[in-house]
């Protein structure tokens, strides 16, 4: 906690600025972050509230820290990554980064139903993945962990009858 002190001692000096600017650019190296997660963040770091207000203020006049592109670039890769999401799990994690619901309606709107549907599709072929032969019982199991994860009902729905004749087991 060494370097916490130290950081809390220099919110004191007149560079205490440029300083946080400094951490904040480290953290946006890594993403892009929301104002609300960078301002939690600096203040972890130890941050005085009034340098960290300066240094969000400076980076969003700058266009560094913008929710709307944050968010859209955050839904992209939700799409394009090869985990599977659900519409629900997207609009979750970005209002946990402090994003309004009317830039996450703007960024979800190119999550269409057909969207879902693939993504739902890829969950539970992820479930099932290495079983041959799928009963019953496999796929309801898929059919729940896929409603748990907050899939829509119609796109689970759609994603179990793309594996075409199933068993008629119990």
């Amino acid at each position: 906690m060494r370097g916490h002190r130290r950081r809390k001692d220099l919110s004191q000096k007149s560079d205490a600025i440029e300083q946080a600017k400094t951490a904040a650019f480290r953290l946006l190296r890594y993403r892009l972050r929301s104002e609300r997660e960078l301002l939690t963040r600096l203040r972890a770091k130890g941050w005085d509230v009034s340098v960290i207000q300066k240094v969000v203020a400076r980076l969003k006049r700058a266009g560094l820290v913008n929710d709307r592109q944050m968010a859209e670039t955050f839904v992209q890769g939700a799409i394009s990554d090869t985990q599977p999401h659900s519409r629900f799990e997207v609009r979750y994690k970005l209002r946990s980064l402090g994003i309004s619901d009317e830039i996450i309606d703007e960024a979800m709107s190119i999550w269409t139903d057909e969207v879902e549907c693939q993504m739902a599709e890829r969950y539970i072929n992820r479930r099932l993945v290495g079983i041959t032969k799928p009963s019953k019982q496999d796929i309801l199991r898929a059919f729940r962990a896929a409603m748990q994860k907050g899939f829509d009902l119609n796109a689970i729905r759609s994603a179990i009858r793309s594996f075409g004749d199933l068993p008629n087991e119990e």
